[in-house]
């Protein structure tokens, strides 16, 4: 699979709400996080900038352990 291309070769498990818009690309292991798209008034959709969370690079930190704390207790949250 050309990784760089992920999104182009991977169907993600998607998550929207109002506020956010989650995608999650399990075989690449990368998390995208956005704003949701915006309409314009001629009713077409534009995407909003989106972060990448690398999470093979970050399972591979020193800092590792603080992030599995921060995704556990976002879990908590969430029930």
């Amino acid at each position: 699979m050309n990784m760089a291309k992920y999104w182009e070769n991977e169907k993600p498990i998607e998550v929207r709400s109002g506020k956010n818009s989650l995608r999650w690309y399990l075989k690449a292991g990368k998390l995208q996080i956005s704003r949701p798209e915006w309409t314009d008034k001629e009713g077409s959709t534009h995407p909003v900038k989106t972060v990448i969370l690398d999470v093979e690079a970050l399972g591979e930190s020193e800092d590792r352990e603080k992030a599995r704390k921060i995704f556990a207790e976002i879990v908590e949250e969430l029930g």
